[in-house]
């Protein structure tokens, strides 16, 4: 268990050293003015380095994860809604009767 998250904890940073190692490379290519070969070599650099940096945090994740008790689970909270008024269509039955109430309740297939 300890294997991995040395094993993250290593590959991380030797990922951030091969993309500063890169980020150097694209340095000296735009210094001897090869823009066009430098602009994917920056981008390279730029993924290599982010993958690195996940890594560090997953890394330190799994470790803070482990040192968590086994009896900690996490606490719900009862939220207390407050009563709202309903913006629905109003009810067949909440209308007074009479002559067009009935007659749309036919058409729509409601009976009461």
């Amino acid at each position: 268990m300890k294997f991995t998250y040395w094993s993250r904890e290593i590959a991380g940073w030797g990922l951030i050293l091969a993309g500063l190692w890169q980020f150097w490379n694209t340095y000296v290519m735009l210094t001897n003015k090869r823009i066009f070969e430098a602009a994917p070599s920056a981008f390279i650099a730029f993924i290599v380095f982010r993958g690195g940096v996940h890594l560090l945090k997953v890394a330190v994740a799994a470790q803070v994860a482990r040192s968590l008790p086994e009896s900690a689970q996490p606490q719900t909270r009862r939220t207390h809604r407050i009563a709202t008024r309903s913006y629905a269509p109003t009810s067949v039955k909440a209308v007074m009767p009479g002559p067009k109430v009935a007659r749309a309740a036919v058409d729509n297939g409601r009976t009461d």
